[in-house]
């Protein structure tokens, strides 16, 4: 008696182990395969100015940053889980261990945005049950909280208006240099073929 009740015991916990492995398979797996989309309210896209890329070239993390920000508007949601850990390293390390040279208070609080916005992002993907509009949404938003990082990116670095002042009389003078000399040698030209030159007035 005591045997065939033991006995008992263990189909019923058998069955109910096989059951349990029935419930186990993630609830993501049908929205892993659908791809991050930016929104429509997305911003127009900031681009570098030549002065700004050139400053910031030796700044490693904000390329990695913004490489990995094309690849999350092209990934899978899965993608990005699975990559989720390396974006979020790179954005702290953009945020953490930039120089000077490349970042100022106001750059840093725009990464400051980016980095909590790219939390906010893999936290939605990573959820037992994904929300697809708001894992877009937050990604528009990241997406937009970047193009604000590489304005600020544009102001640091663009040129003050002295510097643009001493650019345009360097310019002005050297056209003016073009001139001088496209003339002399006009004179000249007209000289040696015995053209009489007419006498400017000064």
């Amino acid at each position: 008696m005591k045997f065939s009740l033991y006995l008992l015991i263990l189909i019923l916990v058998f069955a109910s182990c096989k059951e349990e492995k029935k419930d186990l398979t993630d609830p993501r797996a049908a929205t892993d395969t659908l791809q991050v989309k930016f929104s429509h309210q997305k911003k127009p896209e900031i681009v570098l100015s030549p002065t700004a890329r050139e400053a910031i070239s030796g700044w490693d993390s904000f390329t990695d940053l913004e490489q990995n920000l094309k690849r999350i508007d092209t990934s899978t949601l899965k993608q990005l889980r699975l990559q989720a850990k390396d974006y979020i390293d790179n954005a702290l390390q953009a945020v953490t261990k930039s120089s000077d040279t490349f970042v100022n208070n106001a750059i840093k609080s725009r990464l400051l945005v980016v980095y909590s916005k790219l939390n906010t992002l893999v936290q939605e993907a990573s959820k037992t049950t994904v929300d697809t509009a708001q894992v877009n949404k937050e990604g528009t938003e990241l997406y937009n909280a970047f193009q604000n990082l590489k304005l600020q990116i544009n102001l640091k670095h663009q040129k003050s208006i002295e510097e643009l002042l001493e650019q345009y009389e360097i310019e002005a003078d050297s056209l003016s240099a073009v001139n001088d000399s496209a003339e002399a040698r006009q004179d000249s030209l007209l000289k040696a073929n015995r053209v009489p030159v007419q006498n400017k007035i000064p």
